[in-house]
């Protein structure tokens, strides 16, 4: 059963939902940051570290989403499909793209499901 009975009207069921190739998620958890930075040491003249700068990575970003089907025939999003989502809740969407897709059952959980994702476009 994907959705179990509730008893509590106003239980939620996760943030909202996520379009991914026509088929609607509900979003139940979102780990990406929307910024990458990279520190630059500087060192004393023993090689001790003496200072640090930050500065804009050129690291591709990288995270994770945790998903609920809708029922239980709702597939899983394919890898390489992209989609629009404000995860960072800046009020404009980012394009994101499927990297890996886990599944991890149990009894005691809604059915969810687990993508790694890569920032495609960051809108924020």
């Amino acid at each position: 059963m994907a959705i179990p009975y509730n008893s509590e009207a106003n239980q939620p069921l996760g943030l909202e939902s996520v379009t991914i190739n026509s088929l609607a998620y509900i979003v139940n958890s979102v780990d990406l940051p929307s910024i990458d930075s990279r520190i630059i040491s500087r060192t004393d003249a023993n090689g001790d570290r003496a200072g640090f700068a930050l500065r804009a990575g050129s690291d591709q970003i990288t995270g994770s989403m945790t998903l609920q089907r809708a029922t239980d025939t709702t597939v899983l999003p394919a890898v390489g499909n992209d989609f629009t989502y404000d995860y960072d809740r800046s009020g404009t969407d980012s394009t994101l793209v499927v990297q890996n897709v886990k599944v991890a059952r149990s009894t005691d959980e809604f059915d969810t499901f687990e993508i790694d994702v890569v920032l495609k476009t960051y809108q924020g």
